[in-house]
């Protein structure tokens, strides 16, 4: 059984898409968790209809603590062999469990992941190609792949994993960027990942979203992040560490332009407009030293 863990919170215009689009799978044997994070709009009468007319839906109702917490909270629940994730404002394809099975069946792997394309607000998909190609992975070479643009990135919604890979392992509390915290710990437990480009997975960019809202001091979470596998990569892949150094890099100037053009910052006048500045120029600096 397959075991996908669904955090649920503010986004009730999507969510019957995404728990359609679970129920709808090719791949039968699934739990889904719904973990109803105390959402302010009418997502917990959702989820408590699905869960009337599917017995392969599970909701767990809770206070609002935060993504990583209500994930924590779905693996605690979880019973199946293999765990997934998906967010709820997205959808995946009829056969995307199905798919990553198979891979890590066919190839003996621990994980498996599929390919993943952005939509628009109202769930469009960018034009894609699919590609068939199948590459088979040891640890090192999948963080390395983890930390480059062009590949899967370290979100964890377009994976399939073993179950064990999480005995000992849960997401950071109160924290941004959480999957980075994370992915890096299954991968380097795997003995082999599959990963194919075939998209799957497809991700709302929507106005609202957890990484698109308003300036937060938890923007540094993805330079400490960055450091915590830049650190782990040179302990114990010591031959991928230029990868793991520029990766750490870009997240430090990534979240400099994050500060810098975030909208409340936009909206002070001149004067206040560079107190503003030079306070969240002291805040970056202290984050990277």
């Amino acid at each position: 059984m397959i075991s996908i863990i669904v955090p649920v919170f503010g986004v009730e215009p999507f969510l019957d898409e995404c728990v359609l689009s679970l129920l709808r799978q090719t791949y039968e044997d699934l739990e889904i968790i719904l973990v109803e994070d105390g959402s302010p709009d009418c997502c917990d009468k959702i989820c408590d209809h699905y869960a009337t007319i599917d017995s392969r839906v599970r909701v767990i109702h809770k206070e609002n603590r935060g993504l990583s917490e209500a994930r924590n909270a779905g693996l605690d629940a979880a019973r199946g062999e293999y765990i997934g994730f998906v967010d709820s404002d997205d959808y995946v394809s009829s056969d995307m469990f199905e798919f990553l099975l198979s891979l890590i069946e066919d190839t003996d792997s621990d994980i498996s992941i599929c390919g993943h394309v952005k939509t628009s607000h109202n769930g469009k998909p960018r034009l894609y190609l699919n590609h068939k190609k199948v590459y088979i992975l040891d640890s090192e070479e999948a963080i390395a792949k983890m930390l480059q643009f062009g590949y899967y990135e370290s979100f964890l919604w377009n994976k399939l994993f073993k179950r064990e890979l999480f005995d000992s392992v849960r997401f950071p509390s109160g924290r941004l960027h959480e999957d980075l915290f994370v992915m890096y710990k299954p991968l380097d437990k795997a003995n082999r990942i599959a990963y194919s480009k075939a998209v799957k997975y497809f991700y709302r960019q929507r106005i609202g979203s957890v990484i698109h809202t308003f300036y937060n001091p938890r923007y540094f979470d993805y330079i400490q992040a960055s450091l915590e596998v830049r650190d782990f990569v040179e302990k114990k892949y010591p031959k991928i560490l230029r990868i793991a150094s520029f990766a750490y890099l870009r997240a430090k100037i990534y979240t400099f332009f994050s500060l810098l053009f975030a909208r409340p910052y936009m909206l002070f006048d001149r004067e206040n407009r560079r107190k503003k500045f030079y306070q969240y120029i002291r805040s970056f600096v202290s984050a990277i030293r």
